[in-house]
């Protein structure tokens, strides 16, 4: 397993596979943030009815201390472990989008 996969080395967030919009959300498309998608994450998300011919269902991830309880639209929710680098991109990103 590469360093960055071990369990020291990496934190807690939320996969939402969401339909429609879903305005002021906390959370970024993980290809936005610069982070790639586990297989089983994708794998899961494609059994909630994420697909490429489907554009209003898509992708979110959060960190999983500033995740929502909620989001509007969520089809399906999931928490997973990501490198703390990937975990820095999500968060810059969402700050950014948010404008915070």
């Amino acid at each position: 397993m590469p360093p960055e996969h071990n369990a020291a080395n990496a934190e807690m967030v939320v996969w939402s596979v969401v339909r429609g919009e879903s305005p002021g959300v906390q959370a970024v498309e993980p290809g936005w943030a610069g982070v790639g998608i586990p297989d089983d994450v994708l794998d899961w998300g494609e059994r909630h009815g994420l697909q490429d011919d489907d554009p209003d269902v898509y992708l979110l991830v959060a960190p999983g201390d500033e995740a929502e309880p909620e989001v509007l639209g969520e089809v399906a929710r999931r928490r997973g472990p990501l490198p703390a680098s990937d975990v820095a991109r999500v968060r810059e990103a969402v700050v950014e989008r948010s404008g915070r």
